[in-house]
């Protein structure tokens, strides 16, 4: 509601008199609100209109290269003044897990110049780039609100010592390659398998070792011949030779005599299971004499 001032030359105070406004509104505001009623003008204002400015604005960058390069320079210098900011700096790198030669491998792979914005650095092919490493199973990278660059690992931890010629390795339960070592003596804790593919029976290996944990002190090595099969070797030289097929059972057999009748004790030096139905036990050099002796005193021959 408006209101109209009246005065009149009289020397008393002006009179207000209320004036109502009429409640229609113009021709033109009448006439856009009816065409912003029809079905096709809200999207085409809300929505082409936008798209048709920023197409029209694409083709002046395209055609105006002086245009471009301030956009770009402009662009350069927003994203350079927020990679500067503190809360983007990576102050520091933590790895709170893994063992000090794990540690040195990674800062070694990383190769990351301290301070950096986190900005300007990849935290996916960071990751991607330690959890290449064989020591690792898995890794996560983040960037705490402290500015440290925190990589957790998941390490590999060595079941077993794979000699392959020359080359001594260690692997995990599933056979992957942990770290590869100069000499068996390094991890005299593991037990040792030797042969070419004899890493991938890591998990029948395993199983034959806890088969043969009555004779653990006496092993020496798990020996896969020709990729088919296995050969326990002892000290002494002594040979538990395995089947192809259930080497799990064939070995249990050999045990259950161990623990009954001393088996590995005798002066025996092969132990052939490789025909589970006709096992033949092969005596070494010094029983094998001892055997001839008898006989011939037994004959009255001279000894």
């Amino acid at each position: 509601m408006s209101t109209l001032i009246a005065t009149r030359d009289t020397g008393t105070a002006p009179a207000v008199v209320s004036v109502r406004r009429d409640p229609a509104p113009s021709k033109i505001k009448y006439r856009l609100q009816r065409l912003w009623l029809r079905k096709y003008v809200q999207p085409l204002v809300r929505v082409w209109m936008p798209v048709a400015a920023l197409c029209l604005f694409v083709l002046l960058l395209a055609g105006n290269d002086r245009l471009r390069t301030v956009i770009q320079q402009k662009f350069s210098e927003i994203r350079t003044n927020i990679a500067a900011r503190p809360e983007f700096t990576i102050q520091s790198i933590s790895i709170p897990l893994g063992s000090s030669d794990l540690v040195r491998q990674i800062d070694g792979v990383i190769d990351l110049a301290l301070p950096a914005s986190a900005l300007e650095v990849n935290l996916e092919a960071l990751r991607q780039i330690v959890q290449n490493l064989s020591a690792v199973k898995t890794a996560t990278v983040q960037l705490t609100s402290t500015g440290v660059l925190e990589i957790r690992i998941i390490e590999r931890i060595p079941q077993i010592v794979w000699r392959n010629g020359n080359r001594i390795f260690l692997l995990d339960e599933t056979g992957i390659r942990v770290a590869e070592i100069p000499r068996r003596t390094v991890r005299v804790d593991l037990p040792l398998i030797i042969g070419e593919g004899a890493d991938l029976e890591i998990a029948e290996a395993i199983a034959l070792f806890q088969m043969a944990e009555p004779l653990a002190e006496r092993i020496r090595a798990l020996v896969r011949v020709g990729q088919r099969r296995w050969d326990i070797v002892l000290d002494g030289g002594q040979i538990i030779m395995l089947p192809e097929t259930g080497a799990i059972t064939a070995l249990r057999r050999v045990i259950d005599m161990q623990n009954t009748q001393n088996l590995m004790d005798w002066n025996l030096s092969t132990v052939d299971m490789r025909d589970p139905v006709r096992p033949l036990i092969r005596l070494n050099d010094n029983a094998l004499n001892e055997l001839r002796r008898r006989r011939d005193a037994a004959l009255g021959e001279p000894v």
